[in-house]
């Protein structure tokens, strides 16, 4: 039994690690529970090792994932969240992650823009690669604010109208007292306030919790306040696997990719 504990809390350990190069979707079936959809994807993530498991995994390896760390929205503490000092700063930075085609594809003349218009999965990937951009765009280190819950949220750029999550995650900065988010995925025009992203993630209809962790936690299952960095070459790859996602969805749509994905978004048409 003792081997069979060590070997679990060995492989805990890899799999953290390889977390970090692969993230845990995001994804809540139809009328799935946070708990359900939270456990699902731990174990197919994890390669068959159970949530419970992982929970004592971190115990014994002295890390507090991103989903453990999670409290009511009350209950934060915001100002763990950098102070720009500028909402003209805050705004420009917000449109320059939501704007510029950062990502290198097969077609040189054609780069991509991290997939705001793929609200289904991959915000981490998302969050991910706007920390490195903000940084190499010497913009102070974010925080990152995870939301855990039944969340659903309207969208656009969904077929539904609405996507459904488990956990959802932005990066944050803070004006004086009022956090923002950086979340195109959800609102287009301008940084969301705690409050509002907490609405738009469904915290006003259904029970929510949060967690604010270090800018280079990637994921849930990730240390919350001392992760394991990852490379920014390895977020690129991870947001690069969702851009075929967001290029059928738009043809799904019935709406014309090459527009939308190149020099004319639907944000600065509205």
């Amino acid at each position: 039994m003792k081997f069979f504990f060590a070997l679990i809390l060995s492989l805990g350990f890899s799999l953290v690690t390889m977390a970090s190069t692969r993230g845990l979707s995001a994804h809540r079936l139809y009328n799935e529970s946070y708990e359900a959809a939270r456990d699902r994807h731990f174990f197919i993530h994890n390669l068959g090792v159970p949530f419970p498991a992982l929970g004592k995994i971190e115990t014994a390896g002295r890390y507090v994932s991103a989903e453990r760390a999670k409290k009511p929205l009350k209950n934060l503490d915001l100002n763990e969240i950098p102070d720009v000092g500028s909402l003209a700063d805050l705004e420009n930075q917000f449109f320059y992650i939501r704007d510029t085609r950062f990502l290198a594809t097969e077609n040189a003349n054609f780069p991509r823009r991290i997939t705001w218009m793929y609200p289904d999965d991959g915000c981490y990937a998302r969050a991910e690669v706007a920390k490195f951009e903000l940084l190499n765009h010497h913009f102070p280190e974010p925080k990152k604010v995870f939301v855990f819950g039944n969340l659903s949220a309207a969208s656009k750029n969904s077929p539904t109208g609405s996507v459904q999550w488990w956990y959802h995650v932005a990066v944050s900065y803070r004006v004086g007292d009022v956090a923002y988010v950086f979340d195109p995925a959800l609102e287009p025009k301008r940084p969301l306030t705690m409050s509002e992203w907490h609405n738009l993630v469904g915290g006003n209809q259904t029970f929510v919790q949060y967690s604010i962790c270090s800018h280079g936690t990637f994921d849930p299952a990730a240390d919350c306040y001392q992760p394991r960095a990852i490379s920014q070459e390895d977020a690129v790859w991870e947001q690069k696997s969702f851009l075929k996602d967001e290029w059928n969805r738009i043809l799904e749509l019935k709406r014309n990719p090459e527009q939308e994905l190149g020099n004319n978004p639907p944000w600065l048409k509205d």
